[in-house]
């Protein structure tokens, strides 16, 4: 199924091969999804209104599993009350995290992927859709930007 080129290791094909799986059975076509990436694969699909994004990559000598979702653009005003809101998110998510990077508010998960079955990977993947599909419209609303997915 894959090639093993750019010094890619049979650990990251096996769990390749299950996000893939993965992907399958929630009618995500892997192949359409699949991206180019420089450490590994990767893969990005549409998730109700949100853009979920999954990433099996090595990193010096380690190994990686991330899922991760661009929420919003942050607005240009009420950022102090976003902060603190995504600050209190953080407390009440479980296996997952709120972050920023540039203009964007994301929410990922990232593990290590030794011990990782098809199972947990299933379980992050469903869970940070899951998430992203309703925070990122929750988080329009109380405080303005606009969505990641919008132009």
């Amino acid at each position: 199924m894959f090639n093993r080129g750019r010094g890619r290791g049979a650990s990251l094909d096996q769990h390749a091969t299950n996000v893939e799986r993965i992907l399958s059975s929630i009618g995500v076509n892997p192949q359409q999804a699949r991206m180019s990436t420089r450490d590994g694969y990767g893969w990005a699909f549409q998730h109700g209104s949100a853009m979920i994004e999954v990433y099996i990559t090595q990193q010096a000598q380690r190994e990686y599993f991330q899922v991760v979702a661009p929420l919003i653009h942050l607005p240009l005003n009420n950022l102090l009350p976003l902060y603190r809101r995504l600050l209190e998110l953080n407390l009440s998510l479980t296996n997952a995290s709120l972050g920023i990077y540039q203009d964007v508010v994301y929410i990922f998960n990232e593990r290590p992927l030794a011990g990782l079955d098809a199972n947990e990977a299933d379980f992050i993947i469903s869970q940070i859709a899951g998430y992203a599909d309703d925070l990122d419209n929750q988080l329009v609303n109380e405080f303005g930007g606009r969505l990641y997915t919008q132009a």
